[in-house]
């Protein structure tokens, strides 16, 4: 975040200013931190903080009215109505929208810093892949479209990781989340692979997703990532149901033999019933071109997008070695932008 794009907090007050701090790094929010303001950081922040023993200087700098000035104070826990009605007065003279008070008001600061970052990062659509049938390759294209995006892949096979990765906050470490997920905390809690940030289970134990979670994950996905791509089990559990409505589009991957294709139109069927974009997208075999996918798709109704072809390496999750002009990650790129245009922009 630049000067222009951090919220403001004006105080004397090291104690004020610690607790402030805190709730900022809960939201993922740095702060610009002024004893004195100048009518500039004034004017261009989008969220503005005074702690109460700041407003005599700020009030007597004659600044201009703006909206999204709040006031702070600390808690003493013991009535005071002199300095209460003392800050109220001077929050009026500033054109302040609330006075609040810490501890109590904590949850609602993170909230308000947390939408304030929120407005200063550029979000992405929500991709859902799901196969067709098992051996697919829905989770190395997914994969593949998180690297290519440069994005948030979010797996939800319970019984643990798909795509290798170490450290980081797995899905269990989530189970407790409540309400929104500021999306900076959430890509610095995440492993990185290959440029995309990857959420999925733990190895040791089967864990069913709860739904509030994963809504969370989604949301943030769709405000602080590029593009979030979701690889879906089979079948309509509720975390598919929830990612499949949450999506821009849903991918279906079908494997290469016409063969693979006879559970497809119950797939859409049920997609459709909470997502209105579905398309199809064909992993060709070696001495197969896909070409028998288009007649098919022809009864379904829904488009077929450019398809990628099977890799033995990659379906192994090694995608260590793959160049930018690779096949697969052409492949992945024209799918990107097929499915969402401008994506890649």
């Amino acid at each position: 975040m630049t000067d222009a794009t951090r919220p403001l907090l004006i105080t004397r007050d090291p104690l004020l200013l610690d607790e402030v701090l805190r709730l900022a790094a809960a939201a993922g929010v740095e702060f610009t931190v002024r004893e004195d303001p100048a009518a500039s950081s004034w004017s261009s922040a989008p969220l503005v903080f005074v702690g109460d023993e700041a407003l005599a200087v700020a009030t007597g700098r004659a600044l201009p009215r703006r909206d999204g000035v709040i006031v702070v104070r600390r808690g003493t826990g013991l009535p005071d109505d002199r300095a209460s009605a003392a800050t109220w007065q001077g929050a009026v003279a500033l054109g302040a929208e609330h006075v609040v008070e810490l501890p109590d008001a904590g949850r609602w600061i993170v909230d308000r810093l947390a939408e304030c970052g929120d407005a200063a990062m550029s979000g992405g659509p929500v991709i859902s892949c799901v196969a067709g049938v098992g051996g697919a390759g829905a989770t190395t294209l997914a994969a593949l479209l998180a690297r290519e995006s440069r994005g948030l892949l979010v797996d939800l096979d319970p019984y643990g990781p798909a795509i290798p990765v170490d450290g980081g906050v797995r899905w269990p470490d989530l189970a407790a989340t409540r309400g929104r997920i500021p999306p900076a905390s959430l890509r610095n809690a995440l492993p990185s692979v290959h440029g995309a940030h990857v959420l999925t289970g733990t190895p040791e134990s089967r864990f069913a997703i709860p739904d509030e979670p994963l809504a969370s994950v989604l949301e943030a996905g769709s405000r602080g990532f590029p593009c979030t791509i979701v690889d879906t089990p089979r079948g309509d559990g509720d975390a598919t149901r929830i990612a499949w409505a949450r999506s821009d589009i849903v991918l279906i991957v079908i494997g290469p033999h016409p063969a693979t294709v006879a559970r497809v139109p119950a797939v859409i069927d049920g997609i459709q019933e909470v997502c209105t974009r579905v398309a199809v997208v064909a992993r060709t075999g070696p001495r197969d071109a896909g070409t028998w996918c288009m007649a098919e798709a022809s009864q379904w109704h829904v488009p077929v997008l450019p398809s990628f072809r099977h890799d033995r390496t990659l379906a192994q999750g090694d995608h260590a070695f793959l160049t930018p002009r690779s096949t697969a990650r052409r492949a992945a790129r024209a799918l990107l932008a097929a499915a969402i245009p401008g994506v890649l922009a």
